[in-house]
Parts: structure tokens; sequence; C-alpha cells
């Protein structure tokens, strides 16, 4: 068995390498893109965990304490943690036997859009 042996000697052409390097650019453009859209899904992904922990945090504090204590209406108050703010909406209503109560967290940028997160439950007597 021979050897391959080339028979042109020429090399690549400089349209060859231009080709090409337009090519590998078009690829990184196209990931880097990408990279930069799951970096923004990923900090928005945190700050959903971020309110979840906020409004369980707070139906468990109303959980803990007695029935009686639990006041029917409304409370709003800003929360900050992880470098975001969030607001806190607690609305309670007395439905005889037990007590509904829905925690509303809400942030994101001013005049952007705002995102929202609620959890329900009920809390009946001990």
């Amino acid at each position: 068995m021979t050897p391959f042996v080339r028979k042109s000697k020429k090399g690549v052409s400089l349209v060859e390498v231009m080709i090409a390097v337009l090519i590998s650019a078009i690829v990184m453009l196209g990931g880097s893109f990408f990279f930069v859209a799951s970096t923004g899904q990923i900090n928005l992904r945190e700050q959903y965990r971020a309110a979840s922990r906020l409004a369980a945090q707070k139906l468990e504090e109303l959980k803990a304490v007695d029935y009686d204590t639990v006041a029917e209406g409304e409370v709003t108050d800003s929360v900050t943690l992880d470098n975001s703010s969030y607001k806190r909406s607690v609305v309670t209503k007395d439905l005889g036997s037990y007590k509904q109560v829905t925690v509303t967290i809400s942030w994101g940028p001013d005049g952007g859009k705002v995102n929202t997160i609620n959890l329900d439950t009920y809390i009946a007597p001990k």
C-alpha cells in the first residue's frame, strides 16, 4: 500500500479561509445569544424561587400562631431578598369555621413586566 501523496501543492486559498472564519463567527454569535438568553431565564427562575420561599414562610408564620390572632383583612409590606425587592400582600377571609389566607408576592422592574406568585391555604382552629 502506498502512502497518499498530494498532487497539488497550492494549499488553501484566501477565499476559503475567509468563508471558514465567517461561518465560525456566525456559529459563535448564535451561541453567545443563547448564553445571554439562558442567563436571563436563570435569574428569573431564582427570583420565582425566592418569591415562593417568602410566600411559604409567611403562610407558615400564620399557621404557627393562635387561630384567633389571625386577623381578617389585607396587610401589605415590602421585603428585600437576594438583592431583589418584593411586595408581599396577605389577604385573610373569615369563612366561618376556618379562615382562607392568600399570600401574593409581586416583583419586577419599574415600568416593566410585574411577576406575581400566589399561595393559598386554609387555617382551622386547633
